[in-house]
């Protein structure tokens, strides 16, 4: 129904197969580039067809990484109330499948993340996987698919998920977990082994830097800080 996609203009795709479906798919994306799909499919047929809600994001071709330990790049997710997270080299030697009630899962880079967010109250199969083959050496491939839906003739379904497809800003995450009920979306950013410490000492020098709108001046403030709470040791 449009030419564009904007935060305060919403697209509406439509399709009809000639068979007795017609599907329709409405977009709606915020500043931050989390999208909101929601699919409808209407059976005009005289059959009763079984359908399934899924998702996917791929990567084409082995992108150069980091290698540092302390960062993760590849495959992640949250299933289960747990993040899980698989290299490059770890999908190439074994595809993983795991089952869970909403969560996230995604590829992360350094700074950028594309995740797919389904229904929270959903149980879905996820699957990590990696094929090669055709103008790719290499494919990497996270998605998800939800139970089967039965649509009777002259019936209909729906299912709204989400996409995120964007930087790992800690606030913004933050937020999205707490206004959508994404379980542990945070966790995208990799925190590592010690995280009870860095997840809190990063808090404080965010903090302390919107304070006094310098970096530097937050790091010697926390330093202080922390100097003055072991001065009795």
């Amino acid at each position: 129904d449009s030419e564009s996609l904007t935060p305060e203009h919403l697209l509406t795709l439509t399709w009809d197969n000639g068979q007795g479906l017609r599907f329709e798919r409405i977009i709606a994306v915020d500043q931050n580039y989390m999208f909101t799909v929601t699919q409808k499919v209407v059976n005009t047929g005289i059959k009763a067809l079984t359908l399934y809600s899924y998702g996917l994001v791929s990567r084409h071709g082995t992108p150069p990484t980091l290698g540092y330990s302390v960062l993760h790049e590849g495959a992640i997710g949250t299933l289960k109330g747990e993040t899980v997270e698989y290299t490059y080299k770890n999908l190439i030697s074994k595809p993983e499948t795991e089952t869970s009630t909403g969560g996230w899962l995604g590829i992360t880079d350094k700074y950028w993340l594309a995740a797919l967010i389904p229904d929270q109250h959903t149980n879905i199969t996820a699957s990590f996987r990696h094929t090669s083959g055709g103008p790719y050496k290499d494919v990497y491939q996270v998605d998800y698919r939800a139970p089967a839906t039965e649509i009777p003739p002259g019936g209909s379904a729906d299912a709204t998920d989400r996409l995120f497809a964007g930087a790992k800003v800690v606030s913004l995450l933050s937020n999205y977990e707490d206004t959508l009920g994404i379980a542990r979306f945070d966790y995208a950013v990799d925190w590592g082994w010690f995280y009870f410490l860095t997840k809190p000492i990063f808090q404080a020098i965010d903090f302390f830097y919107h304070l006094l709108g310098n970096f530097g001046l937050a790091i010697l403030l926390l330093t202080f800080i922390i100097k003055l709470l072991f001065l009795p040791l």
